[in-house]
């Protein structure tokens, strides 16, 4: 029977782009909706990420995210709750083409990390095939070798500190700073330019680029963005899926005149809504 076919890819585009020095710019998705993944899917981005770690997105639903972010064109991702051998394995065989797993504090952890997502004999994850294996063309055990993304989060002062250390592990496609955290870590009381906070972040990307490996950061704005990739940064979050909607809701809303006194002409462009 014919039908419309499905597409192969040879290579992981994120893990194409950290390796050439490219950055690769993403969003995050806590809505919990593949109708939202799929429509986000479209914009460009290099990659979604599917938080499983801080929204309440159930199984069933993250394997439909992902399924819309690749029918959209992005690639899959998804931020594990921890660094735990059942779930990260279970999100990869679901789909995702790289994972990012958080609280990521030494060495040790990292290579745990790596050793979760990679087959013997070089880790722990165990053989069972993987949603996305007719998609992948080759063999997609050996395709995991070099194309999953491993991104591991730096959100501590302790982390910051081993950071050369951490992003030294074979294997690490590269880390992921999570500012939020890394204030609490640091009881910061201001961030932004010309603070300890700030400072910490310099010195992820510096320990970074000394080991040849890829920085990444959560973005609130596309200008912060642009900024980051100017200083060297690639695994770049812009977002999230909910903030963006809320951003754009909030704008519109305070847009209205709710006195009758503001303009009255057509500014749908002629479009016609409902």
């Amino acid at each position: 029977m014919g039908g419309i076919g499905i597409n192969k890819f040879a290579t992981n585009p994120v893990t194409d782009k950290l390796r050439s020095g490219q950055p690769a710019v993403g969003c995050w998705l806590s809505l919990c909706s593949p109708a939202a993944a799929e429509s986000m899917a479209h914009i460009g981005w290099d990659w979604l990420l599917v938080d499983v770690e801080h929204s309440p997105v159930g199984f069933d639903t993250m394997v439909n995210c992902f399924r819309a972010t690749q029918l959209g064109g992005a690639v899959p991702l998804a931020r594990v709750p921890w660094n735990d051998t059942i779930w990260i394995q279970r999100t990869l065989d679901a789909g995702a083409l790289g994972l990012v797993v958080p609280m990521i504090n030494s060495p040790e952890e990292a290579k745990r990390a790596v050793s979760n997502m990679k087959y013997a004999t070089k880790g722990l994850r165990s053989w069972g095939g993987s949603r996305v294996t007719p998609y992948i063309d080759g063999d997609y055990r050996t395709w995991t070798e070099d194309n999953l993304a491993i991104i591991v989060m730096i959100e501590t002062v302790r982390a910051v500190e081993q950071a050369e250390a951490i992003l030294s592990v074979d294997g690490i496609s590269g880390c992921f700073i999570g500012p939020a955290d890394l204030a609490l870590s640091m009881e910061a009381k201001e961030i932004g330019p010309g603070t300890e906070h700030e400072a910490a972040i310099q010195e992820v990307l510096r320990a970074a680029k000394a080991v040849g490996t890829a920085a990444g950061k959560h973005c609130g704005s596309g200008a912060e963005v642009s900024m980051r990739i100017a200083q060297g940064f690639q695994f770049l979050a812009l977002s999230s899926d909910a903030a963006l909607m809320g951003k754009a809701a909030r704008a519109e809303f305070n847009a209205v005149d709710f006195t009758g006194g503001g303009a009255t002409s057509d500014t749908t462009g002629g479009k016609i809504y409902g």
